[in-house]
This record gives C-alpha cells, structure tokens and sequence, in this order.
C-alpha cells in the first residue's frame, strides 16, 4: 500500500492504461490467432504498440499505433463470433456475412472536434469499397475518457457499470446522428466503447473492471421520417447479436 502512495500521478496513469489496453489488446488477440493461425502474421501486430504508453499523452501526431489497435480489436470481436475477418483487402477490414461482402471502415476520435470529418472520410471510402454491406465501425472509448484516472466513473457494481457505459455511449450516438444519418444505403455505423470502471462498494473497497458496449445504428434511416428499409435493420440485428453485443 505505502508503494502505490508514493508511486507518482504520471506513473500510476500510465500503468493504469499499460493495463486497461493490454486487457483489449489481449481480448482480440487470441481470437484472432484461433482463426487466422499463421496468417495472423499478415497483420503487422507490432505496428499497434507504437504510440506512448500512457493514454493520456496521445495525439494526432502519435495515434497510429492505437488506430491500428483499432483495427485489430474490431477484428477480434468477428473472430470470436466465427466470422473470418481480412485486413488486406482495400478496407480496414473485410469479412463475409450471411453470404454478403461486408467492408468495415474503422475510426477512434480523440475528441468530439474530429468526429464528423473521420465519418465523413469513412462514408467516402466505404462507397468506393461498394461492398454489399457497409459498416463504419466507431471507436468513442476516448470520450469516454480522455486518459484520465480521476475521470473514471464509480458504480456500486458490473450491472450498474454496464447500464451506465450502454448510455454514453448511445447519447454519443444520438447527439451525433446528423453526422451520418441517411448518408449511405444498406450500412451500418457501431459505435464501440471500452474503458474502465470503478466499482465501490458498500463497505468502503473497491475495485477497478473493464467494460465495453457496443451501439449498431443504420446509417441508411431516412433524415425526416428516421425509417430504415426492414431488410438493413433485421440484417444490422442479426449481426450484432453474433457479435453477442
């Protein structure tokens, strides 16, 4: 106990995140090797470790490694639901749903100032892709947290922890909306979050959990009437409850 006490602030950050990032990193990782096996190699894994260990002293000028991770992540949640991803293909990622050619174009935001212009680049790049699905897959884990221990939320449990991380980032979802709705046919946008959580409990110990949720919107629902074609949605459904989401 007196170690942590004396460790200094900048230290015990970058820990913290070493952690809450290798935790991710693992998570997609395995799945991905159960599936690609020697063809992992393909996905050039180290170019996700550059960058500073610590999150909270990321930019745009150091945030390769991390968009990258990215990448890797969002492939490892479609391993892990069985479906076979690629990342050499034209999009970020690409894999086979349903008997449709998915394309996923992935994109983290360091701030709610880059959000609209990242979107815009992906809805660009995926009608070049014309894939016969389209998804934009949204990294909102630093909104959540800028890299910040003192902002990490306290929540007496799992449960409460779920319900509150499901609601940011679906109001990150909703706020931005305009951003991307009715911009595409037959696509989807899925906002991704993970991040840690403290949880406190009633005899005064606590703990700290890491917690992600996942929000699929079709980006096809029409601007005024905020309707989709049945056909996108149930497809959008069907996907994220593989992804078990």
């Amino acid at each position: 106990d007196e170690a942590i006490k004396n460790t200094p602030a900048d230290k015990a950050r970058e820990v913290l995140w070493s952690y809450v990032e290798a935790d991710e990193f693992v998570r997609a990782v395995i799945p991905l090797r159960d599936c690609l096996g020697e063809e992992i190699a393909s996905a050039p894994i180290e170019n996700a470790l550059s960058g500073p260990a610590d999150l909270f002293l990321e930019n745009v000028r150091n945030n390769q490694g991390r968009n990258f991770m990215f990448e890797l992540i969002i492939g490892g949640r479609l391993a892990k639901a069985g479906l076979r991803p690629s990342f050499d293909r034209g999009p970020d990622l690409q894999f086979e749903f349903e008997g449709l050619q998915a394309a996923i174009q992935c994109k983290r935001h360091l701030s709610v100032s880059g959000m609209e212009e990242n979107i815009h680049k992906a809805i660009s790049q995926l009608k070049t892709d014309n894939a016969d699905l389209s998804l934009i897959a949204v990294s909102v884990s630093r909104l959540l947290n800028p890299g910040s221990i003192d902002q990490i939320p306290e929540v007496p449990d799992a449960r409460a922890g779920h319900a509150y991380l499901e609601g940011r980032v679906c109001r990150i979802a909703t706020d931005h909306g305009r951003f991307w709705r009715g911009k595409l046919d037959r696509a989807g946008i899925l906002f991704y979050g993970f991040t840690p959580i403290c949880l406190c409990q009633e005899n005064g110990r606590y703990g700290y959990t890491m917690l992600r949720a996942e929000i699929m919107c079709p980006v096809s629902t029409h601007v005024q009437t905020n309707e989709t074609d049945a056909t996108t949605r149930n497809l959008l459904l069907r996907l994220i409850n593989k992804l078990g989401a």
